[in-house]
């Protein structure tokens, strides 16, 4: 079973390296993958990739206190959890408890690596997925015989780097963000209701067609967007919608696609023919706004997408 092991930083590669040894002692089965060593010399790096992300079964990302808003990180992490959901995918944290984790990855599931019984719970999850499981007593046995190992290894890697400048968060900080992300959800969804209620064009239209997603059609393009959408992500792919829009045209965009972590864009036949000129410039829209962007024509043919598809 693959295992996509992502990274960014020197500390954070150690990581990895060090998983990648070591999560085939649980389960032979298991075949992690990580780009400082799985990536030949003269290959596509960002292809390989996005084809080892497509093959994934499960996704680690190993975050440290200087990496946790690196953009690589979240995109990848984005990347895995749109195609396997966020249950198969785990950040590894490997200097800094659950609470002082920060940005998109709170979201998910984090493992404490300093923690034997967090570390086994990820473990057993991994395992779960793979066709050919390890009975969970034989599995534990199995852990504990080598966690030492792993717990050897990482405390070795913690120990190389300076003593962390962030602060920890502190018991305010982190309800007053609860508090926050609660009062901001209630206002999304009072607006959300206030739209439906104040549309009554013939131009607009709300219909609710899946159960995690939201079809708003204002007059001139429809935005798909799904439900789990945080306002964060939604302010960023709506900046990068208008930036696309600026540079192929105002009536460009037909209509969106919105998901936590990247946007579907459907542009005209005019539109589409003029994007060969600005794929730098798009790319550079998709790492300014820490989202995956794919272009398509109207019925639906690739174009253009960053990362590369």
């Amino acid at each position: 079973m693959q295992v996509f092991i992502s990274w960014s930083g020197e500390v954070s590669k150690q990581c990895a390296e060090t998983l990648r040894e070591w999560l085939p002692f649980i389960n032979q089965e298991i075949a992690p993958f990580v780009s400082s060593q799985d990536i030949s010399k003269g290959e596509r790096g960002l292809y390989t990739i996005a084809t080892q992300l497509q093959e994934c079964s499960f996704g680690i990302v190993c975050v440290t206190r200087d990496n946790q808003s690196a953009p690589w990180i979240n995109f990848e992490s984005g990347a895995i959890s749109r195609v396997l959901g966020e249950s198969s995918l785990a950040p590894f944290l490997l200097d800094m408890p659950i609470k002082d984790l920060i940005g998109p990855l709170t979201q998910f599931q984090a493992t404490d690596s300093s923690s034997r019984e967090d570390v086994w719970a990820m473990v057993k999850s991994i395992n779960d997925k793979c066709e050919n499981k390890v009975e969970h007593d034989r599995l534990r046995t199995i852990f504990e015989k080598f966690w030492g190992d792993l717990e050897s290894k990482l405390g070795e890697i913690r120990g190389q780097q300076p003593k962390a400048q962030v602060p920890e968060r502190d018991t305010s900080e982190i309800l007053n963000e609860l508090v926050g992300l609660v009062r901001e959800q209630n206002a999304r969804l009072g607006g959300l209701e206030r739209r439906v209620d104040s549309i009554n064009r013939p131009s607009a239209h709300y219909t609710v067609n899946e159960p995690r997603e939201i079809h708003i059609a204002p007059s001139r393009k429809t935005i798909f967007m799904s439900t789990d959408v945080t306002a964060d992500v939604n302010q960023r792919a709506m900046k990068a919608i208008r930036q696309i829009e600026e540079m192929l045209g105002p009536d460009a965009v037909k209509n969106a696609n919105v998901n936590k972590y990247g946007v579907d864009v459907f542009l005209n036949d005019r539109a589409a023919g003029k994007v060969g000129g600005f794929e730098a410039a798009l790319a550079t829209v998709a790492t300014a706004n820490q989202l995956a962007i794919y272009l398509k024509s109207e019925d639906g043919n690739d174009i253009f997408g960053h990362p590369p598809f």
